[in-house]
């Protein structure tokens, strides 16, 4: 399951969930229809989203079976997520769990394999665990070539990325 989105709050007193989008693309909730909600035991409840629309930065839903504050209460701090098969992918980049896991070149130099993706306001950062831990800005200028079906990552380390 692919995480979307984080019930921070419930919103007014008809059951509408607040969330914090993990997403970049806010729109694709109004397309959504069937969604996941992960349960603390890592087990999940499928729901059917019955509406969607933006609210200061955030994303209301309502779903059916919810339909009262009490109820939504519930289910605030869990997330709401979607099957890959329903995903919304935005061109040029790739979901976290593609990239955990790729092994990464530096030409015929094996660096070692991509650990951890650690997030940051300006880029993304992936830990290469190896021989010594690398870690690499996810910039167009270092990521030259992501191979999802050899499961291989191509860069250019920037000079002085390992002093």
């Amino acid at each position: 399951m692919i995480r979307i989105g984080k019930i921070i709050n419930c919103h007014g007193i008809k059951g509408e969930l607040t969330l914090l989008p993990l997403t970049t693309d806010n729109r694709r909730f109004k397309k959504l229809k069937r969604a996941f909600i992960e349960l603390p035991k890592g087990e999940y409840q499928e729901v059917k989203v019955i509406a969607a629309r933006e609210h200061k930065g955030n994303v209301l839903i309502s779903v059916e079976g919810v339909e009262d504050r009490t109820t939504a209460e519930r289910w605030k701090n869990l997330y709401i997520c979607v099957a890959p098969e329903d995903a919304v992918k935005p061109k040029d980049s790739y979901f976290l769990h593609e990239i955990i896991g790729l092994e990464v070149y530096e030409g015929e130099e094996h660096l070692g394999k991509v650990t951890e993706v650690l997030q940051s306001s300006s880029n993304d950062v992936y830990v290469v665990s190896g021989e010594k831990t690398i870690y690499l800005p996810a910039l167009k200028a270092v990521v030259q070539n992501i191979d999802l079906e050899q499961g291989k990552m191509e860069v250019i380390i920037p000079d002085g990325l390992l002093d």
